[in-house]
């Protein structure tokens, strides 16, 4: 799908949406969740094409695949966070909205702590302390 059939569900779908909200406001919802889910499955096919073309170069580079998986995931998470917290705010839903992104926050800390661990220990190694494991 290209931008302009992306373009073309999202206005089709605002002009639902308005139309819609006065008289059913469920199904207003509904039908803005989705098309922010065409649209989000209509992107995703070029984003794991990038990907897989991404991981291609780096393995010619020799350049270790590690630390660009765990930056794929957080991207990801974030991606999804956000698309859910628009969701649930576009229900009216604002507190659960903030502990979805909370929740995304965290998840993402905990997912590069491996990538923190690895630029301390480089520090560490630099300024000749010893890392504590």
């Amino acid at each position: 799908m290209n931008i302009l059939s992306i373009c073309g569900v999202a206005i089709v779908s605002a002009v639902l949406v308005i139309t819609l909200r006065r008289h059913n406001h469920e199904l207003s919802i509904l039908i803005s969740i989705g098309a922010a889910v065409i649209i989000l499955l209509s992107v995703i096919e070029y984003v794991v094409g990038s990907i897989e073309e991404l991981s291609t170069i780096l393995a010619q580079a020799g350049i270790s695949t590690q630390y660009v998986i765990i930056l794929f995931k957080v991207m990801g998470i974030c991606f999804l966070t956000e698309f859910t917290c628009d969701c649930t705010k576009e229900a009216g839903l604002d507190a659960l909205s903030g502990n979805i992104a909370l929740a995304g926050k965290i998840l993402v800390l905990v997912t590069s702590l491996p990538m923190f661990m690895e630029v301390l220990s480089v520090v560490t190694k630099l300024s000749g302390g010893e890392m504590i494991e």
